[in-house]
């Protein structure tokens, strides 16, 4: 059956929407402050076991011998795992591109600090903490790649002897007559760009509580899981199982932002529970753990970019050299976070020609994972400096710079070189906006006073593109390929006319259960607390991805919109039975399914799925006794890849302004946020108060990455972080409360107008941020180019040549 989703809020078959597009009160919020959410750490099983991981001293070793004897002696001990035992029942985690994994304990070698080697299964934590210190490991210490630059130098270690080097992928891009458009540019702006390692580091760490059942060999997993349908093909590819053996069970989750791994924790889990004889084993990861090895660490970049230019500041091209430290393999999905910048490649821009040489290289530093944001946050960075050296060499304003070269209003839909297609967007109207918000001549009227009294103020205006509810296709060309990713909910009224909303994900943080909730109640027109939103483990779900890639709150409501749809017209059919109406001439209207011909005869969603549970003898011939429908969504119009990796990859793009005003304290070399203004265009906010937390989450984030967060490795690739006195993140005093504001345009393409916009302001505020920085630093004819921008990065800037004084 052929289903018509709305694409406007007015086409809800309802007199006015009651919650679509307002602000209301989160309905997973009264749990979460009562206490009464089970995140895993709360949950227990009987005869449950405790896990603990002793994890590699060393970045590159082999293991020469393992003895645990000792170890499966001790006290309350129940099962220890080794290298030898994964070997024997495991294949290495699923990588792009493949064969770059590991297993998930260390099978011959280890290849970084942190990296487990054995695993231990006691009655306390306490207890398998304990005898981890009596087993015995000898190494062979070999010589570490420390940085990309180590890793590509002729004769370097190799991380993966098998794989004969350390360049897991060299690619080049080219998009459009990119070496025209460069010789005949009036002027080429380039620099190189160091973006140092970051992480998510949500409040809660990862965790798990896997139990094998040896009598059916299957597999259950409980765990903050932020994709457990992809979590359990997974661990049916590493642990030699059946996929309809393994069900993944997720739990609320305190924060992820990409970064909660969980392979490796799993798989460790899970084979302790079938060394136990079945028992439940539970990880919990600690926050040393997490920050040396978990999946936290993102984005370890070198970046040689350039931008083509006229003598009238239109800018044609943008070419970019980017060397990725992938670490110890490739089983974060590196590869997808290198290549998502082709989604917005060009940004805000009308660039004709554009060129990405792509390499990802293996060290022995920890392997990367995903982050909120997944990939462009330095990207974008990398194309707004660039925008602003440009502007400061021609002498023009970069405001003025950014809206000479926008795409047009009138040019929408609009396809980027790189071949993703943008929906819509006025980024003419989004600019005007927060200059005036910002007043924009009093800040830089406010700077000519304060550098006139020596004093080092910046001003950073910064865009960017969000891309939003991805496809795979974008990610075909660097070994994940496929088309199509399935969001899908199952929709049932029950005999008292309440809805629940089945969907494959569970809590997370970002309102989605809410914005679920609101959608079925509107389109319904029944009120919200009607509606309830249940999470079901991954092997009875109805086919989902759940959360990344700024996709879920227009895909759920995508997947909504067409169960509801289904059972409308299913309801309709019965109601139309029952009232002896013709044909179609039953409407669901404002939560009542009334005759077309006469309103006043009319039957409740409750008296429906009453008549279709009891008394299924007065159905109409060819309806089943079910009031429940499901449906799975995909974004329409996607399409496979060129060779040159152009497709339609994104369905939605959403897209902001930043500006922020900033100040170095030249003594301390302290970047001080004064002010800071926002305005965005998500398409319809269907819910404002998610979208405003969105926004200022993502800033939070924005701010630890320009001026704070860093992953510091040595020259022999040992970790000098691994507690949060080392790795600074930014608190409450340092991230600005922001003043926003934002315009609509709606998306045309997605359900209901909307786009994605859960990773938000981080594409956007570090390069604001950096801009501001470099603009306060412009009138000693310094740059900073890397990040974060540290005071004491920033101190070294300023006193190397006595510029400071």
């Amino acid at each position: 059956m052929a289903i018509e989703i709305p694409t406007l809020p007015e086409q809800m078959p309802n007199d006015a929407s009651r919650y679509v597009g307002k602000a209301v009160n989160r309905v997973e919020d009264p749990a979460l402050v009562s206490g009464t959410v089970e995140f895993i750490d709360n949950f227990s099983l009987p005869g449950m076991l405790h896990c603990a991981i002793l994890r590699s001293p060393h970045p590159h070793a082999r293991i020469l011998s393992v003895k645990v004897d000792a170890a499966l002696a001790a006290e309350g001990v129940v099962a220890v795992l080794t290298g030898e035992d994964v070997g024997r029942w495991c294949k290495p985690c699923f990588t792009a591109p493949e064969g770059w994994g590991s297993y998930c304990l260390a099978v011959g070698k280890v290849r970084f600090v942190g990296e487990p080697v054995v695993a231990v299964a006691a009655s306390s934590r306490y207890l398998a903490e304990d005898a981890l210190e009596l087993v015995d490991i000898e190494y062979e210490l070999l010589p570490p790649v420390a940085d990309a630059g180590q890793a590509m130098a002729s004769g370097a270690p190799l991380v993966f002897e098998e794989r004969g080097t350390n360049v897991m992928l060299d690619r080049t891009y080219t998009w459009g007559e990119l070496e025209r458009v460069f010789a005949e540019a009036d002027r080429v702006v380039s620099r190189r760009f160091r973006w140092n390692r970051v992480g998510a580091n949500p409040t809660e760490t990862f965790g798990c509580v896997c139990r094998w059942d040896l009598a059916d060999n299957s597999l259950v997993c409980h765990g903050a899981y932020q994709t457990p349908r992809f979590m359990a093909i997974g661990r049916a590819a590493s642990l030699n199982l059946p996929v309809n053996r393994v069900r993944i069970v997720t739990h609320p989750q305190g924060g992820g932002f990409g970064g909660k791994g969980g392979p490796r924790g799993t798989d460790i889990a899970a084979l302790l529970s079938r060394k136990s004889g079945g028992r439940p084993v539970k990880y919990i990861e600690d926050r040393m753990e997490y920050l040396l090895a978990g999946g936290g660490q993102s984005w370890d970049r070198h970046y040689d970019a350039a931008l083509a230019v006229k003598a009238d500041g239109t800018v044609t091209g943008f070419r970019v050299r980017l060397v990725d430290d992938q670490g110890a393999g490739a089983e974060g999905y590196g590869t997808i976070s290198a290549a998502k910048p082709l989604a917005a490649f060009t940004g805000n821009y009308r660039i004709e020609a554009a060129g990405y040489e792509l390499t990802l290289v293996a060290t022995n530093r920890a392997p990367t994972y995903p982050y909120r944001g997944y990939g462009p946050p330095p990207h974008n960075l990398v194309l707004e400096s660039l925008m602003d050296c440009t502007a400061r060499e021609m002498g023009i304003d970069p405001a003025e710079l950014r809206r000479r070269n926008y795409i047009r209003p009138e040019q929408f839909p609009y396809t980027v070189p790189s071949g993703n297609e943008y929906d819509s967007g006025d980024y003419h109207a989004v600019l005007d906006r927060v200059l005036q918000m910002a007043d924009y001549d009093a800040l830089r009227a406010f700077q000519a006073e304060a550098r006139a009294a020596g004093r080092l103020v910046g001003i950073g205006v910064v865009n960017t593109v969000e891309p939003g509810v991805f496809d795979w296709n974008a990610y075909a060309t660097v070994g994940v390929p496929g088309v199509g990713v399935p969001e899908g909910v199952k929709v049932a009224v029950d005999l008292f006319g309440g809805v629940t909303v089945a969907v494959g994900f569970s809590l997370q943080g970002q309102g989605q259960f809410t914005v679920a909730s609101q959608v079925a109640a509107d389109y319904f027109g029944i009120d919200i607390a009607q509606v309830r939103v249940a999470t079901t483990p991954s092997d009875v779900a109805v086919p989902h991805f759940g959360q990344g890639g700024s996709r879920l709150g227009v895909a759920v409501t995508g997947a909504i919109l067409g169960a509801c749809e289904k059972l409308r017209a299913t309801f309709c059919t019965v109601a139309a039975h029952v009232m002896q109406a013709p044909e179609g001439g039953v409407e669901l209207r404002n939560g009542r399914l009334r005759r077309i011909d006469a309103p006043e005869h009319s039957m409740s969603l409750a008296e429906i799925a009453g008549l279709m549970l009891s008394r299924s003898d007065l159905l109409p011939p060819g309806v089943e006794p079910c009031p429940e429908a499901t449906y799975v969504w995909t974004a329409p119009n996607r399409n496979a890849p060129d060779d040159q990796g152009r497709c339609r990859s994104y369905l939605t793009a959403a897209n902001a302004t930043h500006v922020a005003l900033v100040e170095i304290d030249r003594d301390t070399g302290r970047s001080a946020i004064l002010d800071y203004f926002i305005v965005d265009d998500c398409g319809t906010r269907l819910n404002p108060a998610n979208v405003e937390g969105q926004l200022q989450g993502g800033v939070a984030q924005g701010v630890g990455a320009a001026l704070y967060e860093e992953y510091v490795y040595d020259a022999q690739c040992q970790p000098l972080v691994s507690t949060f006195v080392d790795y600074l993140i930014p608190t409450i005093h340092e991230v600005p409360m922001t003043k926003k504001d934002h315009i609509v345009t709606p998306s045309p393409v997605s359900p209901l107008g909307a786009k994605g916009c859960g990773e938000g302001a981080i594409h956007t505020t570090p390069a604001t941020i950096l801009c501001a920085i470099n603009d306060a630093l412009a009138p000693l004819g310094k740059e900073l180019l890397e990040t974060p921008a540290s005071p004491q990065r920033v101190w070294k800037l300023l006193h190397e040549d006595g510029a400071a004084a």
